[in-house]
C-alpha cells in the first residue's frame, strides 16, 4: 500500500525531522566554528549538538517506525 504524499501525519513528521536536522546542522556548524578558534563555549555547544542528535535520531526513527507501519 503506498503512502499518501498529503497524509496529515506524514507531513508532520517531516516537518520535525527537517526541523530536527537543521537545528544539528546548525549546532555541528557553530562547534566546528568556535573549535578552530579555541573558544571556551565548544564545550558547551557541544552538549547541545548532542542534544539535537538525540532529537534527529529520535525523530528519524518515528518517521521511520510510522512509514514502515503503513507499508
Amino acid at each position: 500500500m503506498a503512502i499518501d504524499p498529503y497524509e496529515p501525519e506524514l507531513a508532520k513528521r517531516q516537518k520535525a525531522f527537517q526541523i530536527a536536522s537543521k537545528q544539528l546542522n546548525e549546532l555541528l556548524n557553530l562547534n566546528v566554528s568556535l573549535a578552530h578558534q579555541g573558544k571556551v563555549e565548544f564545550i558547551e555547544k557541544f552538549g547541545n549538538a548532542l542534544e539535537a542528535l538525540r532529537d534527529y535520531e529520535h525523530t528519524g526513527r518515528e518517521l521511520s517506525d510510522w512509514i514502515a507501519q503503513k507499508k
